[in-house]
């Protein structure tokens, strides 16, 4: 079962965002926080993936969901066993409250308005996911968590490209 808790995922993207552009040096997130909110954008991204899937009509939407449930269900399982080996409490499947309306919105349409949401959506999660990722992969207090971070990075970076590829593509 999904379940949907308000700590982590966006938020603390938007919390990381503040303080670097406050000082120009991103504070990384605790690990436990770092493992909460990765998953949880794993899990939207595999989510919002299904999602598309179903409700699009488009190849390049359906093909581009297609290969985020593919890479998030792989990145998350690295962060679970990153996760584990050090010691801390894996997290259940969820998404932030934030990333539940996000999906919420998405669920309502269909057709060429589902995918330029869908792609502006894809656009913002990939752009908060970079931020996290990199702030921890650069200065994490955790090693395992850390090369976690530093491996997923790129993935999330390409990801990022494709989305504003997609949304250029769709008129989001």
């Amino acid at each position: 079962m999904l379940k949907t808790i308000s700590r982590g995922g966006m938020g603390l993207a938007a919390i990381i965002c503040a303080a670097h552009a406050a000082a120009q040096t991103p504070i990384p997130p605790s690990p436990n926080d770092f493992v909460v909110a990765a998953c949880q954008s794993d899990q939207y991204e595999i989510e919002a993936g299904k999602d598309a899937e179903v409700q699009s009509n488009d190849m390049r939407v359906r093909t581009f969901a297609q290969q985020m449930i593919q890479d998030h269900t792989r990145t998350i399982e690295i962060l679970r066993q990153a996760a584990m080996s050090s010691g801390l409490p894996v997290p259940e499947p969820s998404v932030s409250s934030d990333q539940a309306r996000l999906l919420s919105s998405l669920q309502s349409l269909r057709g060429a308005e589902f995918d330029r949401t869908y792609a502006r959506q894809q656009v913002l999660a990939h752009e908060q996911a970079v931020t996290v990722a990199d702030s921890f992969a650069a200065a994490g207090s955790d090693a395992n968590l850390r090369n976690a971070a530093a491996s997923a990075l790129p993935i999330i970076q390409e990801h990022l490209k494709m989305a504003q590829q997609l949304r250029t593509d769709v008129g989001g």
